[in-house]
């Protein structure tokens, strides 16, 4: 390791390593998924090691060619040998080798890699960012902040104290109040301040109807004249249990079309709904986490999973108001 002079980190730079490491998890997400569908991991990997090469030449104020192959342009360039006191000796040349191969062979020849190239890709990838990133900015790779890239100020200060909470050792506060974050990001995308459902909501949200079924039969009997008390006949039991059913059935499409309208996936919310403990709202303000199921169990994974679960869908938003939200109305 050469002795690099540090240079201070600006809040432009820490939103780019930010978005690098969120590359790589992405890449890491991808990478565990069956073939073919892992290759994608290659193209991300390289993404992100090509983003952090040409923030690391920003960074120390050295210039790299235009020309040239891929790792001596940036390898080469950026050394002490050539760039003087203000170089560093990169990690992980060889690694970086192997993946530009097996991505330039990918991109340029459609030669899809192999699961074991892949997974090799993956390991080198992580290497190269945990060595490197301390040797270029002063700071661990697991220690960048991708709650910076959040551009809703609610959620971001959510996410942070989901991250305080959950090094203070409060794992449920943490994972509850990372699905607390997403229900409002969540709420805001199917509500609008116009019209009341924006629309992405598809109607006014239709309640479960777990237990409306008795209750519609009995309305229909008390309808027809009878009296209330008395049981439902068997023809209007059966209507009861059909609008119940039919009620639960829009219920959970209603939720999944809402979902799917933010550009997630199904999968990965489900996933995210899994880990993320239960959430009740009182009329005070105050807000409860619990475990129904009792089988509430988390770990670094789930919560790196979750908190970039609540990242995309942010993301995601902020694209879609981008989009759908009409000029005049920024000009009012």
């Amino acid at each position: 390791m050469s002795s690099v002079p540090i240079n201070a980190i600006s809040s432009q730079e820490m939103q780019r390593l930010a978005f690098i490491r969120l590359l790589v998890q992405q890449g890491v997400e991808q990478a565990a998924r069956p073939e073919p569908i892992a290759a994608a991991a290659i193209l991300t990997f390289h993404d992100a090691v090509e983003l952090f090469l040409m923030l690391t030449s920003e960074h120390l104020g050295v210039t790299v060619p235009d020309k040239g192959g891929f790792v001596p342009r940036y390898f080469d360039s950026l050394h002490p040998d050539k760039a003087g006191p203000a170089g560093v000796d990169l990690a992980g040349r060889l690694g970086v080798k192997r993946l530009t191969d097996h991505r330039n062979a990918f991109k340029h020849a459609a030669a899809l890699p192999s699961g074991v190239a892949v997974v090799q890709a993956r390991d080198d990838t992580e290497r190269f960012f945990e060595e490197n990133t301390p040797k270029v900015f002063n700071i661990p790779f697991d220690s960048i902040d991708m709650v910076e890239l959040i551009p809703q100020p609610s959620t971001r200060e959510q996410t942070r104290t989901a991250r305080r909470a959950w090094k203070q050792g409060d794992h449920l506060t943490a994972m509850g109040t990372l699905a607390l974050a997403f229900e409002e990001l969540f709420t805001t995308h199917v509500m609008s301040p116009d019209h009341g459902y924006s629309p992405f909501a598809f109607g006014p949200a239709v309640g479960h109807g777990a237990f409306m079924g008795r209750d519609i039969a009995r309305a229909i009997t008390a309808a027809n004249g009878e009296r209330t008390h008395r049981n439902p006949t068997h023809a209007v039991d059966q209507v009861g249990k059909q609008v119940q059913q039919l009620s639960s059935t829009v219920f959970e499409m209603q939720a999944a079309l809402r979902v799917m309208t933010l550009g997630i996936d199904l999968h990965r919310y489900f996933r995210f709904k899994a880990l993320c403990p239960d959430v009740d709202k009182y009329a005070d303000q105050r807000v409860e986490f619990y475990d129904a199921a009792g089988r509430f169990q988390a770990d670094e994974d789930g919560f790196a999973y979750c908190e970039q679960f609540v990242l995309a869908a942010a993301l995601r938003l902020a694209e879609v108001e981008g989009h759908t939200t009409p000029t005049w109305r920024d000009a009012r």
